[in-house]
């Protein structure tokens, strides 16, 4: 037997629970319903796209290479980035490091290490496809000896030898194509005795190292391409 006098509940307490149910159902729906209700049909579906014969052929070569291929789980090569920098870090070392530039008739400077190594070299698949690039910041430090003394020839000067470093702000792929590996040359710990070799050496630095670096990130450009397409 009905109440007459129970009194209904309140409105905002049947709207609360009808809100929680509906939003207990809505959970279960995925993103497409709610990309189709948020754009109400006006946002194209997505749709596959067939890989040409050829992009086939290379994302099926490079699957699961190691070093520059695609992942096994990435059967479609849509995307995925590589890291090969500390490959670039170790080839950057080999080809800079050591070299030697002559400074006058008798004297010489040279790379003593790679001081300072920042950014990165990656490979990027987009649909089968190898897009390698890099952009490092790097410092050199290098040293220059062998001056001779006014008074006989063939006798080494005394005291410590001419140091310094080679600050680097941008090597990429876009500077070496673009033959603009820019660069600034610092002598450290000047002294007003030896400033004719401290001279000496940074202007000799200055004009060999512009084609020298270019070449060297220019090879590491050409090796990271052959890496990317598995032939390195």
């Amino acid at each position: 037997m009905t109440d007459a006098n129970a009194k209904a509940p309140p409105a905002s307490k049947v709207a609360s629970k009808d809100a929680s149910k509906d939003a207990s159902k809505d959970a279960t729906k995925g993103y497409h319903y709610w990309h189709e209700q948020a754009n109400q049909g006006t946002a194209p579906r997505a749709q596959p796209v067939k890989l040409t014969e050829e992009e086939a052929a290379l994302a099926r070569k490079l699957e699961g290479s190691g070093g520059s291929g695609l992942s096994s789980w990435n059967k479609a090569g849509t995307w995925e980035e590589r890291s090969h920098t500390d490959w670039a870090r170790a080839r950057a070392e080999a080809l800079l490091v050591g070299k030697r530039f002559p400074v006058g008739a008798a004297a010489h400077a040279a790379i003593t290490a790679v001081k300072t190594f920042k950014g990165d070299a990656t490979v990027v698949m987009v649909r089968g496809k190898p897009r390698p690039g890099f952009d490092f910041d790097v410092a050199l430090t290098w040293e220059a000896t062998g001056w001779t003394t006014e008074e006989g020839e063939g006798e080494e000067a005394k005291g410590p030898a001419v140091k310094g470093s080679v600050k680097i702000p941008e090597a990429s792929k876009d500077t070496v194509e673009d033959d603009e590996v820019d660069f600034e040359v610092v002598v450290e710990d000047r002294k007003a005795e030896r400033r004719s070799q401290e001279d000496a050496a940074r202007d000799a630095l200055r004009k060999a190292l512009k084609p020298f670096l270019r070449e060297a990130f220019k090879t590491i450009d050409d090796e990271l391409t052959l890496r990317a397409e598995g032939k390195a």
